[in-house]
């Protein structure tokens, strides 16, 4: 399922490109939210660190929420899932927090540059 949107969504980009002479972002930007679904959660997390943020926290959150949802198994686990995603979620509040405070302090710097 996710393979196949990802191909089709590609697909419509090129078929648009070659026919408006235009990339279209936005589309660029679907495929790699399907493409992110099939990591986990620390891949997940390590991608924004290296490659600074692309989505929203929200949309981040339910990349997130999503993976422990479809990987649930024994009632066990789910007390370990719930933990774990609980993790998840703070170490994501943390990076977005970061991340603002980074793009704050560069655009302080660029203020006292002009």
């Amino acid at each position: 399922g996710l393979k196949k949107m990802s191909r089709n969504i590609l697909a419509l980009q090129q078929n648009l490109t070659n026919i408006t002479l235009t990339h279209e972002l936005e589309l660029e930007r679907a495929r790699f939210y399907y493409e992110l679904l099939y990591q986990k959660p620390e891949e997940i997390l390590r991608n924004i660190v290296e490659q600074q943020k692309r989505f929203t926290k929200s949309e981040y959150v339910e990349l997130i929420q999503l993976f422990y949802r479809s990987n649930r198994n024994s009632k066990n686990s789910n007390k370990r899932s719930e933990k774990q995603l609980n993790l998840h979620l703070v170490k994501l509040n943390e990076i977005m927090e970061n991340e603002e405070d980074s793009s704050d302090q560069d655009l302080a710097g660029e203020s006292e540059l002009s």
